[in-house]
């Protein structure tokens, strides 16, 4: 899951603090490239994250920097920006609800529809992946839960996942599941870290059953989702409230259509029901809200 580090670090100044005006140009740069909003108040993100890529491109300052960014126009070197600005906050089954969710009330349905015809496969997406926690958390929820209450008929094979990230960086970690001691104890108890996962000294690998069944491309949120197909889950956690007002709008709408009639939306622990009223109906789990999509 996408999420900016807001920690001013107590921290570290930047050599270099960055104007009014140099701001305005990387907010607006930032905009446009990634449909990340950063207001003024975090300006200090640009100084500490920003100010290492001043002696890559040779430059004194941040107005400098941003014509070397549009005169080079790389698109690696751009990524790299991107990837600089945004931190990946994630950990496995973080919050548990939407799982319990997926556990005690999705998945006997669409069980019943595998096994009914009424449906072949059932698709999910994780649409801020970060490392893969999310959507590797609910791959072995699923596999967990078929083995556990012994479903006949229905395998992963009958569940598509696809898990996408605007950070090339965070995408190589997820695709090869391998996480280091600290990460690996965040949210993941010893029965799911015992079945899924093979330790090689100081990393875990996660089994290759449920990591070759995602499929993870880098994806931005502002971008056309044409092409994706219809989804009946969509994780989108923790990362609309980066965003603009008019772009969280925008976003919701595209998601809506890519998601089935009555397809469900996790967002957070938090409540966005302003954003949703129109097209969503909203259902609970403890103190989760999340959203199902209307039919029209």
């Amino acid at each position: 899951m996408l999420q900016l580090n807001l920690n001013h670090a107590n921290s570290r100044t930047s050599p270099i603090s960055i104007t009014e005006k140099e701001f305005s140009l990387f907010r607006d740069y930032i905009i446009k490239t990634s449909g990340i909003f950063i207001p003024m108040e975090k300006a200090y993100i640009f100084e500490t994250r920003l100010s290492k890529f001043l002696v890559d491109a040779g430059v004194n300052s941040f107005e400098e920097l941003y014509s070397y960014i549009l005169k080079k126009n790389d698109p690696l070197f751009n990524q790299k920006i991107i990837n600089s600005i945004t931190t990946n906050e994630t950990k496995w089954f973080r919050d548990e609800a939407p799982w319990k969710v997926l556990e005690e009330t999705l998945l006997p349905g669409f069980i019943d529809d595998i096994v009914s015809g009424r449906k072949m496969r059932i698709r999910i997406w994780s649409a801020a992946a970060s490392t893969g926690q999310e959507i590797y958390s609910t791959v072995m929820c699923i596999d967990n839960y078929l083995i556990k209450n012994n479903i006949k008929g229905v395998t992963l094979d009958n569940f598509e996942f696809f898990a996408t990230d605007i950070s090339s960086n965070v995408l190589e970690t997820a695709k090869k599941g391998r996480y280091d001691k600290i990460s690996i104890t965040r949210g993941l108890d010893e029965q799911y870290k015992e079945k899924y996962f093979n330790q090689e000294g100081s990393v875990w690998t996660i089994n290759p059953k449920i990591q070759s069944a995602v499929n993870f491309s880098q994806f931005n949120l502002i971008n056309d989702y044409q092409g994706f197909g219809l989804f009946d889950i969509i994780f989108c956690r923790y990362v609309l409230i980066y965003f603009s007002e008019d772009l969280k709008t925008e976003i919701v709408a595209k998601i809506r259509n890519v998601l089935n009639d009555n397809g469900i939306l996790f967002t957070g622990n938090y409540a966005l029901y302003d954003l949703f009223e129109d097209n969503f109906d909203t259902d609970y789990y403890g103190n989760l809200t999340y959203y199902i999509k209307k039919r029209r």
